[in-house]
C-alpha cells in the first residue's frame, strides 16, 4: 500500500513540475542540440542559400550532385565568410547530402517555396548511434 501511495504522490509532483518547471525525469540526449558546430554549419549554409549574391553564384534551379558541387565551390571560394562549411564533402548517398564527421545536411529544391528568392531547403542531422539520418530514407531520385 505504501508503494502505491508513493507512486501516486510522485506522479502528482511530476505533473506539477511539468506544468511549472523542470522535470525530475531525465530527458533523452539530442545530439543536434549538444553539437554547437552543427548549428554553426547550418547557419553558414542558410546564409549562403539566402544571400542573393551567393545564390546567383550557385544558381537557382540546380539539383542533386550538381547543386552540391556548386555549393561547395562557392563556400570554399568565400572561406572567410563560411568557415564552418570548409570541411564538408559529398555524402555517399544519392541526391545532394553533404557531410563531415557525424554531421550531415541535405540541400534540395523546394517544390513550393514561400519565397521565390529562396528556392532551396535545408535539412540537417547529427548522427549518434544511427548510421543514417531520417532524410536518407527519402526517395533518392531527387537529383
Amino acid at each position: 500500500m505504501g508503494v502505491v501511495m508513493m507512486t501516486g504522490i510522485m506522479s502528482v509532483v511530476e505533473m506539477g513540475l511539468s506544468l511549472t518547471g523542470p522535470s525530475l525525469l531525465l530527458k533523452p540526449d539530442d545530439p543536434y542540440q549538444q553539437n554547437r558546430l552543427a548549428r554553426k554549419r547550418d547557419q553558414d549554409m542558410l546564409w549562403l542559400l539566402h544571400n542573393p549574391d551567393d545564390l546567383d553564384d550557385v544558381g537557382r534551379s540546380l539539383k542533386g550532385s550538381e547543386l552540391c558541387n556548386k555549393l561547395l565551390a562557392v563556400a570554399r571560394n568565400a572561406d572567410a565568410r563560411f568557415p564552418y562549411l570548409q570541411d564538408l564533402s559529398l555524402a555517399p548517398t544519392g541526391g545532394c547530402p553533404l557531410q563531415t564527421g557525424n554531421y550531415r545536411v541535405l540541400i534540395e529544391p523546394d517544390p513550393a517555396p514561400e519565397d521565390p528568392e529562396v528556392p532551396y531547403r535545408l535539412i540537417s542531422c547529427v548522427l549518434s548511434e544511427a548510421s543514417s539520418c531520417e532524410f536518407d530514407s527519402i526517395d533518392k531520385d531527387i537529383s
